[in-house]
């Protein structure tokens, strides 16, 4: 046990001091964090409200115990700028991927680059953004073994230094609409124009409502950028291939529904194509009959290098 004398000679020390100050902003910090998580999920009832409040209260509570830190271990207010310093080109040569995730944290808050409900794709890693932190972005995977645009049920983390190094997909960001196509096959007997009609004539009507909304946000979304779409109707393109004559159905459609679109239309292709005499889809055949065997009569029986 110390005695009064003791403790008083260790509270002298200045080392002790700072000490024990760093770890008194560390558990004020915790606490506060703790504190305000608990209001937030008492006062608020919305989960989406909680997860924000809570965030922004951790950043400024983080920000605020670091420069408290700072602060005691610097020798005084004037020589605190050399300090900085000293701490930065340290850190600089050490913590590269860090700082780097740290200025790519500093880019996605303050320039938009993407926010919690976008769905981006990085680096060949595509989902929906479900947080964003100082060092890393998290991510609720789609695609994967799962072939479409949807989840996965995993959650990914990908470094915000990604920003700088890779090109960044938003699937969602002020535009939510994208082109999809699906491509049919009929064969070279078929009335591949009967075909382009029915696929014509449900994408259009399923396409009425989807184009006038984007319409809209194509003219707010030309304010930023320079995006100019004169046609936003569907189209069907014909080509020819080996197996027949390829119809290509192209449409818009919101970014999170391509599969649940594509499957209705194909629904509602497919029933019109199988009622209609003069349609008939394509596919590729083997010929797996045998070889004749006369064709084999002239071939030598043994191999001549062996004479």
């Amino acid at each position: 046990m110390f005695d009064q004398a003791s403790l008083s000679e260790l509270l002298q020390n200045d080392l002790i001091v700072d000490i024990l100050l760093t770890v008194a902003v560390i558990f004020a910090a915790f606490v506060v964090v703790r504190i305000s998580h608990r209001l937030s999920s008492r006062y608020f009832d919305s989960p989406e409200r909680v997860y924000r409040s809570t965030k922004s209260v951790r950043r400024l509570v983080v920000f605020l115990a670091v420069v408290s830190i700072t602060l005691v271990w610097s020798p005084g207010f004037g020589d605190l700028l050399t300090v900085l310093t000293l701490i930065g080109a340290g850190m600089a040569i050490a913590l590269r991927e860090v700082l780097l995730s740290i200025g790519g944290w500093a880019r996605i808050t303050f320039m938009s680059s993407y926010k919690e409900g976008d769905r981006i794709e990085i680096n060949g890693v595509a989902g929906d953004v479900i947080d964003i932190r100082v060092l890393r972005t998290s991510l609720m995977e789609i695609g994967g073994w799962v072939d479409a645009d949807q989840s996965t049920g995993r959650i990914v983390h990908v470094p915000n230094s990604w920003i700088f190094l890779y090109p960044l997909y938003n699937y969602t960001r002020s535009f939510k609409f994208i082109w999809n196509e699906i491509p049919v096959t009929v064969t070279f007997r078929s009335d591949w124009r009967a075909a382009r009609d029915i696929m014509m004539k449900y994408a259009e009507e399923s396409a009425a409502i989807v184009e006038q909304q984007a319409r809209q946000e194509i003219q707010q979304i030309s304010r930023e950028f320079l995006i100019h779409y004169s046609i936003l109707t569907p189209f069907v393109y014909v080509r020819i291939v080996e197996d027949g004559v390829l119809l290509t159905l192209r449409y818009l459609c919101e970014a999170r529904k391509r599969r649940g679109s594509e499957h209705a239309l194909n629904l509602m292709m497919l029933d019109d194509f199988r009622a209609h005499p003069d349609i008939e889809l394509a596919h590729r055949t083997l010929n797996m009959r045998p070889p004749d065997a006369r064709q084999f009569q002239d071939l030598p029986t043994k191999d001549p290098l062996l004479d």
